[in-house]
């Protein structure tokens, strides 16, 4: 089917070129819209096609004859809850489980479209800029197509993603702001395929679960969709899709509110919605350690208010508490282990079955996005709090705190002496034990024993001033020197 650009914001018409995001006349955001179709989508037809997201590909933007790079994606698997629902007090609970997807999250549908993109137009290389599930996927998919890949990330990234990109080949750049990354490629190399979230290409991959969703409920949409909400893609996109399909008459009405999900401690989002305002709202704080729903400046924030004031919607502000619950719920219940992010849509549920937003017997789809184990600082935190006997936790725990390596164990033993910032600790290594590693390298080490317990943060400095991390040891790491 023929499609083109336009920005939702001028309504402008653009031409498609490399790295189009944004309209350059009013830097609204670009999307991808079709044309109306020639022929008739055979719903019948359609639904006998094996499960994944290609079987839509007159509805995606790629060129006839792209050899499509794919690993699998889409296709996943909606699962009638009915002992969390049971639990929960609702009777049509649905859960999309994003979690199966390649690289265990919902990101890898974008990715791919991006992939074959830059593998079918002769780029060698690609870049872009990652909070820890992008970058995992697009190492994923760029080691199948054979392209180099390189990701601008911080230092705060979950370990687990971290880890999934290095072992796929993936050249890691560590930056100290996201602003940094976005300077950097603002003006690509020649060769140099830039994969963004704001990309209309990556956002048409993402929209892909709507269909899914709806075609797995025999063309009947739900009551509510439950999406959880960092950069604000993907409830935007589902919102997207579902008009698609009305537009091509695979389901008669729109009657879906989306509900999207933020943690209180960083909500921008939410705190727009609750001021019906048009652009997110700077958040007040900013303590929050969920990294993909702990968006201060959600650059499709517009767009995802836009799909929730369209939807009649809602959006929720959940606590760190409710979603570690949710998290232990929702595996105990249904044998999802998901990420923090992911089971934020239980939280949301529960919280809007609370306040009546949603009635015991709407059909409700929450959207699992994301994979449990890529977070181990959650897992660890999940069996600290855990109810297991005690030689169980015990031995849990000490297996992910106590492989300490050598570099390791003597930030530790210094630390011990005094607390000190992260460059000096860098200089005494190299000056008193003649170890010599990149800087980039003693904050990755600091971040491992921070996510295993052993030494934690203090900020020093007045409020006038850029506070400087000091890192100091905890009495958990007292007990492991010991």
């Amino acid at each position: 089917m023929k499609f083109r650009f336009s920005c939702i914001k001028c309504g402008k018409h653009l031409e498609e070129k490399e790295n189009l995001v944004s309209c350059p006349s009013c830097g609204g955001q670009v999307l991808v819209f079709y044309e109306q179709p020639s022929f008739v989508v055979n719903k019948e037809k359609l639904t006998k096609t094996p499960p994944n997201m290609w079987k839509y590909l007159f509805l995606l933007p790629l060129m006839e004859g792209d050899l499509i790079i794919s690993l699998g994606e889409g296709g996943t698997f909606l699962q009638k809850a009915e002992r969390l629902g049971e639990e929960l007090g609702i009777k049509h609970l649905y859960l999309k489980n994003e979690t199966v997807n390649p690289t265990g999250s919902f990101l890898d549908r974008g990715v791919s479209i991006e992939i074959t993109r830059a593998k079918n137009r002769g780029y060698s290389n690609v870049k872009c800029i990652s909070r820890g599930n992008l970058g995992a996927s697009v190492a994923a998919y760029s080691a199948k197509a054979g392209l180099g890949c390189t990701i601008y990330t911080r230092l705060g990234i979950e370990l687990g993603k971290l880890y999934q990109a290095i072992v796929c080949g993936a050249d890691i750049r560590f930056v100290k702001t996201y602003d940094d990354a976005i300077r950097m490629l603002e003006y690509p190399c020649k060769g140099d395929y830039i994969i963004s979230i704001t990309s209309p290409f990556f956002l048409e991959g993402i929209k892909t679960t709507g269909y899914e969703v709806c075609e797995q409920l025999d063309w009947s949409p739900p009551e509510f969709f439950i999406v959880p909400v960092g950069e604000g893609g993907h409830l935007s996109m589902i919102w997207k899709a579902l008009r698609e399909l009305s537009y091509v008459g695979l389901i008669k009405d729109i009657h879906s509110k989306m509900i999207g999900v933020q943690a209180k401690n960083c909500s921008p989002i939410v705190d727009a919605f609750t001021r019906k305002l048009n652009k997110p709202a700077k958040p007040k704080d900013f303590g929050m350690t969920f990294h993909d729903i702990a968006v201060k400046q959600p650059m499709l924030g517009e767009l995802c208010l836009k799909a929730l004031k369209e939807s009649n919607g809602y959006a929720l502000a959940v606590s760190e508490k409710r979603i570690l619950e949710a998290m232990r719920l929702l595996a105990k219940c249904e044998g999802i282990f998901a990420e923090p992010a992911a089971a934020s849509t239980i939280a949301a549920l529960k919280l809007a079955l609370e306040d009546r937003i949603i009635e015991r017997s709407d059909k409700v789809v929450c959207i699992i996005t994301g994979a449990g184990l890529k977070d181990p600082a959650v897992v660890k935190n999940l069996i600290k709090h855990s109810t297991m006997e005690t030689p169980i936790s015990l031995m849990l725990t000490s297996s992910l705190d106590s492989r300490l390596g050598k570099t390791k164990h003597l930030i530790l033993k210094i630390l011990q002496k005094y607390p000190t910032y992260g460059y000096l600790l860098w200089k005494t290594l190299a000056q008193e034990f003649d170890l010599r590693i990149t800087l980039p390298s003693i904050y990755q080490h600091l971040q491992e024993l921070m996510v295993a317990g052993l030494i934690t943060v203090i900020n020093e400095g007045r409020r006038s001033e850029r506070k400087k991390k000091v890192y100091v040891l905890t009495k958990k790491g007292e007990e492991i020197l010991s």
